[in-house]
């Protein structure tokens, strides 16, 4: 086999690793829910993996349904999602997480598949 060839195939059978990672959230607005991400999409995504679940575990705390009830402001379907917008596994249990899940009208907001 030529080495072209089997680069092509290290290419296309290689685990790709993510160029970075996103908090995604449904926001209960005054209007309805949005769906949004931290860092914002114009902004730099964060580099690890780990610094993104503990903070999308620190924003459901913060932003708990109970605490808060069915107020603006609130966060639902918090996931961590890599560079093409794919849910990312929980580094501590390689699970999918969803915290303040909440079934949004129109979809299924961002339930872990």
């Amino acid at each position: 086999m030529k080495i072209a060839e089997g680069l092509k195939m290290i290419e296309n059978g290689w685990i790709r690793k993510p160029k970075g990672f996103r908090v995604k959230f449904d926001k209960l607005t005054a209007a309805g829910f949005e769906v949004g991400y931290s860092p914002p999409l114009s902004d730099a995504p964060l580099t690890s993996d780990v610094t993104a679940w503990r903070y999308a575990w620190k924003l459901g705390q913060a932003t708990r349904t109970g605490a808060q009830g069915n107020n603006p402001g609130v966060l639902y379907n918090i996931v961590v999602v890599d560079d093409l917008d794919r849910p990312v596994r929980f580094y501590g249990t390689g699970e999918l997480e969803l915290y303040n899940p909440k079934p949004i009208d129109g979809g299924n907001g961002h339930k872990a598949e």
